[in-house]
């Protein structure tokens, strides 16, 4: 449309006036301003849904509509404008802006005596510790707003408490516990209208625990689900298209991953939400690392890094450092990557992230490895297999204890059986006062009835004595034996070596009466080679088939009289008392033999498995400087030497060449075992030659970006 002007200048001017006056009769004077009231509930239920396609305009609408407001406000308008404020600067990544503004909600609660206001406002403290991994003290101060909290408090409440209960377990590896918050959250908002953003968001959470608990597939039906959620705005959709997107990755689908994460992309950039934006190229650039391309990688690293810095999320920042360091070493450059993988593990340490930490090492060690630094490579792994030790070992502690409080509970409720049927007995007995004047054949009934109640209380105490043995030998049994292969624990070998020494002298008795050599005690210490990479590629159920059925075959490649003892983790030893030194190489050929001849069926495909063993031979008495635990300390070493000459193999120590106490000083003194070499006689023993067809067990790697980015993305 064109608008038509008058040619005289004059005609203009006057036109020009016309509509200035109009203006100025049309527009409200200050105090017609004044008098418009703001409809605060109005305002925000439009903002929220601004905030659907446009989180900006809506930040943009709700400063203005707080700037209307005036200081004259009620405290309801005041502190609903406040938070759903607070609600778009966390959404578009202004975190700081978003903890001010839940200090200032706190504040204004305080002010007015709003202790429901007060305990939603103090949970952006809480926010704000998880997202700086201050998690023991964000989950001391949620339970305290939670122990504090009145019994009015708001349906939003409820569900950011399991929303932040699910996410400070999901980043402490509690996955099963965290999904069970995350369920109790979405059963309060299950048809409650209004609130499928909410839904959205704890079903893209959820995503999250089944990808962080490697099962991915899990993880898609999810997404499926969050993204039925209808109207949902531009956040909780790039959410559920970013962890759809590292699902899909996972199970190998690579094309359809990409896809989704450059969907995820373009809805973060959409809605400019700079910490999602961060997270997904973090994501994308792992995917690239995972495929080797280094330079791809660094390129989408430094975006990431660059989109991080802006929002100060410390999440997506360490993972950006992370992959960056990795593509920098990938491609060659360990003095510009080293300090950035470094600076993520010492943040791991501090934060306790025991299973982001043994991803990250296992990733430096490969790396180093690549590059044949083996030295440093070694120290990385045996930090990363004392990691997988404590777990292990609190795990089962965590069992114990849940054998023994069963085995309490129902101790008690036996307790509580017993006091009930002694109270009836007492109050049996008490009428039969009141009634033995009437009549002394009843007291003899009455004798009889409390006879056999005393049988049958001995009788369940007999029953209960006997399950308790029954219990005590399971307990003892467990105290000994490895709960996965049911093999012989370390407990159980140190409790044969403390009788090793009378157990020796029999022995030499019994050979010199028979006129027979003396025998060697012998020491093999095994370890599976490529464990931790069948585990990445098979999933940690077939590492457990795999442990099972090694230990199988190492019990059938032993004599009775030797001792078959799962060391930890992946790691085996065999005890052989009085071994004949001429026969030890053939027993470490059939142990690799054993192990190394034939794949192990893990199910959808054959699973080529070897070991690499250090063996030492002792005599039965040993000396005073050389026992049995530096038989096994230089065992580990012969193994280690093992590893590094190629794995497959054994390596005996067949004689030392200097005192015992000097090897032993030199192995204590160099850690890498270089001054140890000159003073032993080693012989090696090789496996079962490999099929070069056969597949290898390399998996994927895992450096623990996607762990952390998921909940940075939520």
């Amino acid at each position: 449309m064109y608008w038509l002007l008058p040619a005289h200048p004059s005609m203009v001017f006057a036109y020009r006036l016309v509509v200035v006056l109009l203006v100025a009769m049309m527009a409200p004077g200050p105090a017609a301003r004044a008098a418009q009231p703001v409809d605060v509930r109005a305002e925000v239920a439009r903002i929220q849904r601004l905030a659907e396609d446009a989180p900006r305009q809506a930040l943009d609408r709700v400063a203005a509509a707080r700037r209307k407001l005036g200081p004259d406000a009620s405290y309801e308008d005041r502190q609903a404008l406040l938070r759903v404020e607070a609600w778009l600067r966390e959404d578009v990544g202004q975190l700081d802006a978003s903890y001010a503004l839940a200090r200032t909600s706190l504040q204004l609660a305080l002010d007015h005596g709003d202790a429901a206001g007060a305990a939603l406002a103090r949970l952006g403290a809480v926010r704000e510790m998880i997202d700086r991994r201050r998690l023991d003290a964000a989950q001391a101060a949620l339970d305290k707003i939670v122990k504090e909290a009145p019994a009015n408090v708001s349906l939003t409440f409820k569900v950011s408490v399991e929303r932040m209960r699910g996410d400070i377990l999901n980043l402490r590896a509690k996955f099963d516990l965290a999904l069970a918050a995350y369920l109790r959250g979405l059963r309060l908002l299950q048809g409650v209208p209004g609130e499928s953003g909410k839904r959205a968001a704890l079903y893209g959470r959820i995503c999250q625990v089944y990808i962080n608990a490697d099962n991915p597939a899990k993880a898609i039906d999810s997404a499926k689900l969050g993204l039925a959620e209808r109207p949902m705005p531009l956040r909780p959709l790039a959410s559920l298209h970013f962890t759809r997107a590292v699902a899909l990755i996972r199970l190998g689908r690579g094309e359809e991953g990409i896809a989704a994460f450059e969907q995820a992309l373009a809805t973060a950039m959409r809605a400019g939400l700079l910490g999602m934006e961060a997270a997904i190229r973090g994501n994308i650039a792992d995917y690239y690392l995972i495929r080797h391309d280094y330079v791809r990688a660094e390129q989408e690293s430094r975006k990431a890094l660059v989109v991080s810095d802006k929002v100060n999320d410390q999440n997506v920042m360490q993972m950006a450092r992370a992959n960056l360091g990795f593509a920098l070493m990938g491609q060659g450059r360990f003095a510009e990557g080293l300090p950035y993988v470094d600076g993520v593990i010492a943040d791991m340490r501090k934060g306790k992230l025991t299973a982001d930490l043994e991803a990250m090492l296992d990733e430096k060690g490969r790396m180093l490895e690549r590059a044949g630094q083996y030295q440093q490579a070694l120290t990385i792994v045996r930090e990363q297999q004392a990691l997988q030790q404590q777990s292990a070992r609190v795990a089962r502690d965590r069992a114990i204890a849940a054998l023994q409080e069963e085995f309490d509970a129902h101790r008690r409720s036996q307790q509580i059986v017993l006091l009930q049927r002694e109270n009836k007995v007492k109050d049996a007995e008490l009428r039969n006062r009141r009634t033995v004047q009437f009549a002394t054949t009843f007291a003899a009934v009455l004798t009889v009835l409390a006879g056999s109640v005393v049988y049958v209380m001995y009788r369940r105490a007999a029953r209960s004595n006997a399950r308790l043995k029954e219990l005590n030998a399971q307990l003892e049994f467990g105290s000994t034996h490895d709960a996965l292969t049911g093999l012989h624990n370390r407990r159980s070998l140190t409790n044969r070596m403390a009788g090793r020494i009378q157990d020796g002298r029999a022995e030499r008795r019994d050979s010199a009466r028979n006129g027979a050599r003396d025998g060697m005690d012998c020491f093999v210490l095994m370890d599976i080679d490529h464990f931790k990479s069948i585990n990445d590629r098979w999933g940690h159920g077939v590492g457990d088939a795999v442990l099972v059925d090694v230990a199988r075959r190492l019990a059938a490649a032993v004599r009775d009289t030797d001792m078959v003892v799962r060391w930890g983790g992946e790691e085996f030893m065999v005890f052989a008392p009085a071994m004949d030194p001429g026969r030890v190489a053939g027993m470490a050929a059939r142990l690799l033999e054993a192990v190394g001849s034939a794949p192990v069926d893990g199910g959808s495909c054959p699973i080529p498995v070897t070991l690499t063993a250090g063996i030492v031979a002792l005599r039965p008495l040993p000396g005073e400087a050389f026992d049995w635990q530096c038989a096994v300390r230089l065992a580990d070493w012969a193994l280690y030497e093992g590893k590094m000459q190629g794995r497959n193999q054994a390596r005996i120590v067949t004689r030392l060449c200097a005192s015992a106490a000097t090897v032993m000083a030199a192995l204590e003194r160099d850690g890498d075992g270089a001054a140890v070499r000159p003073l032993l006689a080693l012989d090696c023993v090789h496996g079962p030659r490999q099929d070069a067809a056969r597949p290898a067990p390399s998996a994927a790697r895992d450096v623990g970006g996607g762990a952390l980015s998921l909940l940075a993305g939520a």
